[in-house]
């Protein structure tokens, strides 16, 4: 089934669960803005939810993927709508939006239920991380009708998601004023470039703290909306670029920098993590770097291939002495595909070895490919190859 089918069956999926249902999705249910609380609790109500709260406020679940398509992105989010409804108290309503997040309205009494599904949720079998799940939370408000500025916050706390280091919940409340503008520190990038351009074997000790310097420079008035932020490293990339191949008489310049993967990292901290590893490039020849990546990623792939049961991105990452964020971009531009659709493959493919050569169990096939969930293994299994793991035992 291709992914625009499996997003329309999933759709249907969510408008059977409680027939009829006027609100499908959140923003269905919050396309009447300024509806009095009855209504909206009426509403609530013929959807099949609770819909009784002291000061209510919104959780809203997002699933941190690679992929962009909107198919994707909504096949991650209804594997996560199906362990949250799982795991959830009964006191709360937890209702889909239209952009593949998961909303749970509760009451704010009931905050530590919500901050302890998280945790539940991340601890879950599925292989996922806190690093996958990011969830914002809105204030509290007196009314149900004022259920859109909920939404309206832990969307705004999602984003924020791009300055929180630590994989915890994002309360609306704790994120400082965003500044409109900063300027572009002119001053660090002089830094980093009489570094990349002096003693070749300090520099790699010195990038580190001279990036971060920069990126503390340009949000020193508060933080940025995100798109800035990305338009001042690619400004740095091609600058310093430019300038340190003037600095070493090469008139052929390497390629402009790969902004559309760095745009897909999720956070600051990765973002400086990948701009140090381009700009430790810099200082050496650009065959000598060709050279080098090509061997990190022979490494890296030689350990998925071994240890398939246990990889992943931080883990590969560490073994190979490089940093995630730059292993991705490295798999990206040299592979042609994501970490995880190459690690996929390798699991998907030893799957299929066990499941012809072997009487083992579908749910310990999983688990001896790295899926310590059965159900998710053979929803990919099947994503990949046509047929259920059982299916695909049977006709071998």
């Amino acid at each position: 089934m291709n992914q625009r089918l499996l997003a329309m069956d999933l759709e249907l999926g969510w408008r059977k669960e409680s027939h009829p249902i006027r609100a499908r999705t959140l923003n269905d249910l919050l396309r009447g803005r300024g509806l009095y609380a009855g209504d909206m609790k009426r509403s609530l109500e013929e959807a099949g939810l609770h819909a009784y709260y002291a000061y209510p406020a919104l959780a809203l679940f997002s699933v941190n993927t690679e992929e962009t398509d909107l198919w994707t992105r909504r096949y991650a989010a209804d594997e996560w709508y199906a362990v949250i409804k799982r795991h959830a108290p009964a006191n709360c309503a937890i209702v889909p939006d239209d952009k593949g997040h998961i909303g749970v309205i509760f009451s704010w009494d009931d905050q530590s239920s919500i901050t302890d599904l998280y945790s539940s949720i991340t601890d879950h079998e599925h292989s996922f991380s806190p690093q996958t799940i990011s969830l914002g939370i809105s204030n509290p408000y007196p009314h149900l009708s004022d259920l859109h500025l909920c939404y309206d916050q832990a969307l705004f706390a999602i984003k924020h998601r791009f300055y929180q280091n630590q994989s915890q919940p994002i309360y609306f409340s704790g994120i400082h004023a965003y500044a409109n503008d900063a300027d572009y520190p002119e001053d660090k990038e002089e830094e980093l470039l009489h570094i990349l351009t002096g003693d070749p074997i300090s520099a790699t000790a010195t990038v580190e703290p001279a990036v971060e310097a920069f990126y503390e420079a340009l949000t020193r008035n508060g933080p940025l909306p995100v798109k800035k932020v990305y338009d001042a490293t690619l400004q740095l990339l091609v600058s310093l670029q430019l300038r340190v191949k003037s600095a070493f008489g090469q008139s052929h310049l390497g390629s402009t920098p790969d902004i559309a993967a760095l745009m897909q990292l999720q956070t600051l901290q990765e973002l400086k993590s990948s701009v140090c590893g381009l700009l430790e490039q810099l200082g050496g020849t650009s065959c000598a770097s060709d050279k080098l990546n090509r061997t990190l990623i022979k490494r890296a792939v030689t350990l998925m291939e071994d240890e398939y049961d246990k990889a992943s991105l931080h883990y590969v990452a560490a073994k190979v002495f490089i940093t995630p964020a730059y292993l991705s971009t490295l798999f990206k531009s040299k592979m042609g595909v994501t970490f995880i659709e190459h690690l996929t493959r390798i699991r998907i493919s030893n799957a299929k070895k066990l499941l012809k050569q072997t009487h083992l169990k579908n749910y310990e096939v999983a688990e001896r490919v790295g899926y310590h969930d059965s159900r998710y293994f053979s929803q990919i299994f099947k994503k990949k190859v046509g047929l259920s793991p059982s299916e695909f035992r049977d006709a071998n």
